[in-house]
């Protein structure tokens, strides 16, 4: 028997918890939410293909659920970041950057990333009375389609013998947060639901302390 051993290198991190007391979160910004539209019912332009995107600068004005969130997203993502300088460690803190985007049936956003960030994620508010597929994100393997341009159907299994897929989607889910590096291109699909789909998006950059 020839003796070996696999190493699965360079994997990619992605977080997926619940919000503390979400329902009681949620009702609370979707009313903020509603009120700072109607003072901004243009928003601006970014990845969203119709809906309503949000200026960047959500925890000015999304209250304390806002802040609350930011705080739920940093304590997840902390732990799963190491200093590996010679110097030893570090002094760094985070800054938080949120918006939210309002998707009504139809819309959807464009594949894309963060850059500058080293976590993005997003929350779901209301997932639009989703009852089938549609609205879901969508997270991209980085690497593809390099490694399947020769023969696309066959691909490499991964750590648990399951065969490694090109893209993961995660389903709305009022109450969930989920987290990536914000390298990891991601899109999120057309939205498909009764009513509008709404979510907050954010990232988290280091700055040094001090």
């Amino acid at each position: 028997m020839v003796e070996q051993r696999r190493l699965d290198l360079f994997s990619t991190p992605v977080i997926k918890a619940v919000f503390p007391d979400y329902q009681t979160a949620n009702v609370r910004f979707l009313q903020t939410i509603a009120a700072k539209r109607a003072g901004d019912p243009k928003g601006i332009d970014r990845s969203n293909q119709g809906g309503w995107h949000s200026d960047t600068d959500m925890l000015d004005w999304g209250g304390p659920e806002a802040s609350r969130l930011a705080e739920f997203a940093t304590s997840l993502c902390a732990p799963h970041l190491a200093d590996t300088h010679a110097g030893g460690q570090r002094d760094f803190r985070f800054v938080c950057e949120m918006w939210t985007n309002t998707n009504p049936p139809g819309a959807q956003n464009a594949y894309h990333c963060h850059p500058g960030a080293i976590w993005s994620g997003v929350y779901y508010v209301d997932d639009g009375g989703r009852e089938g597929p549609g609205g879901e994100l969508m997270l991209q393997d980085p690497r593809f389609p390099m490694a399947y341009m020769t023969v696309p159907d066959l691909v490499m299994r991964d750590a648990a013998g399951e065969p490694v897929r090109a893209s993961y989607s995660v389903a709305p889910q009022p109450g969930v947060l989920v987290m990536f590096p914000g390298w990891l291109g991601h899109s999120v699909r057309q939205h498909k639901g009764q009513r509008e789909r709404v979510s907050i998006a954010l990232n988290l950059m280091l700055h040094a302390a001090g």
